[in-house]
């Protein structure tokens, strides 16, 4: 990969929706050749998928936030099940350490938190961190030099 090629990734982090001709414009490619680019990069892993964001407050999820949880080795498996049908829990990152799980959750509010939190109790102990707010959630991929 080349600086283009991270050039081609920060713009599409960005905004997935940038049209070829316009990334091609800003890095001195056809719309053709930065197809071609982007193909690569997904056939080698390096992108993974298009996605948008979402402001989850406007769709009545207004408290967001972090759980770490120490998770019982034999119930890892059932833990990921619950995690994955939980739609109040949107993001589950398994971890080294005694804390072996971070959650990022998104609720309507406290009420339906606490029934959360009473749902996790049986996989382990927790500490929640409510968000107050995000400075940022992506960065740009630093240029090779």
């Amino acid at each position: 990969m080349d600086r283009t090629d991270y050039q081609i990734l920060n713009l599409l982090q960005a905004d997935s929706r940038t049209t070829l001709k316009c990334i091609g414009d800003k890095v001195g490619l056809t719309a053709p050749a930065v197809s071609e680019r982007i193909r690569r990069m997904e056939e080698k892993g390096v992108i993974k998928s298009f996605s948008i964001s979402i402001d989850r407050t406007l769709l009545d999820s207004n408290l967001t936030g972090f759980i770490l949880i120490a998770i019982f080795p034999e119930k890892y498996n059932p833990f990921c099940k619950f995690c994955e049908e939980t739609s109040s829990i949107i993001a589950h990152h398994h971890l080294v350490g005694k804390l072996n799980a971070l959650l990022r959750f998104a609720v309507r509010d406290t009420h339906q938190l606490d029934q959360l939190l009473a749902a996790l109790k049986q996989f382990g102990d927790s500490q929640t961190s409510v968000e107050l707010s995000a400075y940022f959630e992506r960065k740009d991929v630093p240029l090779p030099k």
